[in-house]
């Protein structure tokens, strides 16, 4: 535990305050919290408020409130830098929140930090072009029309003709916002793809993917084999989560 040092006057004005505390709200105290980010550092939420399911408006004009107020929010300002410095990490998602809960029986801060963290999951499917094109309709109402190509010959000798006998594409997106990317992967190297395929390649990935892009979206590669006539799909679904660090108690002295 660490010992934040404060004036004679200010431990009466606490000392007071705390007694009303303790009366009023127990061992729960009170609590704030604060937004912590990578980039704009750190932003108080909110003001002091009554925890443990206590539904007391507290007086903020008192000396007591106002006091430790400002203690909280000159300790938060004072470490943003070491708050923000556990969210560079390859796993965080450079947000978090910091929790500051103050135990009036022993006047302590209790202060912990919600991280932010990136995960994915990957998966792999394998299609034939007869399976797929016979794909049924999906739950949203989606009838791939496109799908079907792949049971034209017409199309699959045009695909051979300008891709040759294998092509993989490769897909991201994020925030409700998603693309196949323009060029693609041939056994003579990159090429830029025609609408033909993009269009194929959005509807194989809907059939077990839709809405893919949304929220934290995800990326992928499809492998369309022309001359077997089968695809692959390999997919990569992100996801946030948040872990808690406990960043130690600090008692007012």
């Amino acid at each position: 535990m660490k010992n934040i040092k404060i004036s004679e006057k200010y431990k009466q004005i606490l000392n007071r305050y705390n007694h009303f505390l303790m009366a009023v709200v127990g061992e729960e105290g009170i609590y704030t919290y604060a937004n912590v980010s990578e980039y704009d550092g750190l932003d108080l939420v909110d003001e002091l408020r009554s925890s443990g399911g206590h539904e007391l408006d507290l007086d903020t004009k008192s000396e007591g409130y106002n006091l430790l107020n400002d203690l909280v929010d000159g300790f938060l300002r004072e470490n943003t830098i070491e708050f923000v410095d556990y969210l560079y990490c390859d796993e965080c998602t450079g947000y978090g929140y910091v929790n500051v809960r103050y135990n009036p029986f022993n006047s302590t801060f209790s202060v912990n930090m919600d991280i932010g963290t990136r995960g994915y999951n990957t998966y792999e499917h394998d299609s034939t072009f007869e399976r797929l094109k016979n794909q049924p309709q999906g739950q949203w109402g989606e009838r791939y029309a496109e799908l079907k190509k792949l049971g034209d010959s017409n199309f699959i000798e045009k695909m051979k003709k300008d891709y040759g006998n294998t092509l993989e594409i490769s897909y991201e997106g994020g925030g409700d916002s998603g693309q196949i990317n323009d060029y693609g992967d041939t056994d003579h190297g990159s090429v830029r793809i025609n609408s033909d395929i993009e269009y194929v390649g959005y509807e194989v990935i809907a059939t077990h993917y839709s809405g893919w892009e949304n929220n934290e979206g995800g990326d992928g590669r499809i492998t369309f084999d022309f001359e077997n006539k089968t695809v692959t799909l390999h997919h990569t679904e992100n996801f946030d989560d948040s872990e808690t660090e406990e960043l130690g108690e600090f008692k007012l002295v």
